[in-house]
């Protein structure tokens, strides 16, 4: 095997023939095969926005390395039979190492809460995230990793949730517009338009795909009745996995389907309450009681997940889980729709009208600017 010493303290490398490998100075190791190191070679990528100029089929069936040397802070290889070296940025390189202790890195630092944690969950003056781009991303932040975060004392003004949703990423526009009022109607097309309690739920997991964030503005608060009801559902689903296994295994592996229907829109969707990503981490959360169709399993199957579905919501209307607060006059929330679990108490429509205003948001929009920003402020912890 050949071997080449860094100029810098920053790497060792040895090499072979089909596989390279780098000792960093922290004492990490990465690993490189040869076909890896050829496809993502900086040649083959756009200089201004990086994108990949090669297909898969553009590369040679068994690369070869010849040769590597690390000059500077950069890293360059030479190929048997293909042609011009390849160059690539160390910390680069250390970045997108793909060996098995990275790959098993938790996908971000969530933060689970309980009712009894929730007088640390974020408030920030409205007028601070216009102010501050420091203060905006400590506020998105929160949403990245407890899934919740609250503004006081914003101006109560119709469509502000649209002049705020431009500072955290894109509106995803449903049958219910791009903004939606929250009130009492006459024969409302969804329960959430009456003055009735509502349980703890996520909304629409009757679309593909479920909206990322929903942010709601209150303009009007009732005068008795109307409290806000929130609980972390992965920190719920977590304790139901360590409590009762089995219960969690048949909600995360058991797809559902959830429908809606009016005069306008028919939407219909499958997926489990628990959504798992590939390495068994909680997903999302989907959980509506209002729009779970009629379950269509088999006798045995029906049974045993209906003893999960009622094992995971007596911990999410449990005192432990379940957070109660009051929205006031100006008070704006934004929250994780695929974690975050959200419902009301009754309200009395006799005296002033309760009136809340919100839009859904896309996820990936407020996750690039929290990349953005960091890129700006020179604080780039948090990748998902």
């Amino acid at each position: 095997m050949g071997r080449a010493r860094a100029q810098s303290h920053t790497a060792r490398i040895s090499y072979g023939p089909q596989y390279l490998l780098v000792d960093w100075s922290d004492g990490h190791q990465s690993g490189f095969d040869a076909i890896w190191l050829w496809d993502n070679a900086s040649r083959h990528r756009d200089q201004s926005n990086g994108q990949r100029l090669i297909d898969v089929t553009d590369l040679p069936d068994d690369p070869r390395i010849a040769s590597a040397e690390v000059q500077g802070q950069h890293l360059a290889i030479g190929w048997t039979d293909a042609g011009m070296p390849s160059h690539y940025e160390l910390t680069w390189l250390r970045e997108n190492c793909y060996c098995g202790l990275d790959a098993l890195r938790p996908a971000s630092p969530v933060v689970f809460w309980r009712a009894a944690d929730s007088a640390w969950l974020t408030r920030i003056d409205a007028d601070e995230i216009w102010r501050s781009e420091q203060t905006r991303h400590s506020w998105l932040m929160a949403v990245a990793l407890q899934g919740i975060a609250f503004l006081r004392s914003a101006p109560r003004r119709e469509g502000l949730v649209l002049e705020l949703a431009r500072l955290i990423g894109f509106v995803r526009e449903t049958n219910y517009g791009r903004i939606f009022d929250v009130r009492a109607s006459v024969e409302p097309n969804n329960l959430a338009y009456s003055d009735i309690a509502l349980r703890l739920h996520t909304d629409n997991p009757y679309r593909d795909p479920v909206p990322g964030l929903q942010m709601l503005h209150c303009l009007t608060p009732s005068e008795a009745g109307g409290a806000s009801l929130f609980a972390d559902g992965f920190a719920i689903a977590e304790s139901l996995r360590t409590d009762d296994p089995d219960a969690f295994s048949i909600l995360a592996q058991t797809p559902i389907r959830f429908s809606f229907r009016d005069t306008t829109a028919e939407l219909s969707a499958r997926r489990p309450l628990i959504q798992l990503d590939l390495q068994g981490r909680i997903e999302a959360i989907h959980y509506n009681s209002r729009s779970i169709a009629p379950l269509r399993l088999r006798s045995a199957e029906t049974v045993r997940f209906y003893a999960a579905y009622r094992a995971f919501s007596r911990r999410l209307h449990s005192s432990e889980f379940l957070f109660e607060t009051r929205l006031e006059a100006g008070d704006i929330v934004l929250f994780d729709n695929r974690r975050v679990l959200h419902g009301r108490t009754a309200f009395d429509t006799t005296g002033v009208a309760r009136h809340l205003q919100g839009c859904y948001l896309d996820r990936d929009g407020m996750l690039s600017t929290i990349a953005m920003l960091e890129r700006k402020l020179g604080d780039g912890e948090y990748r998902r």
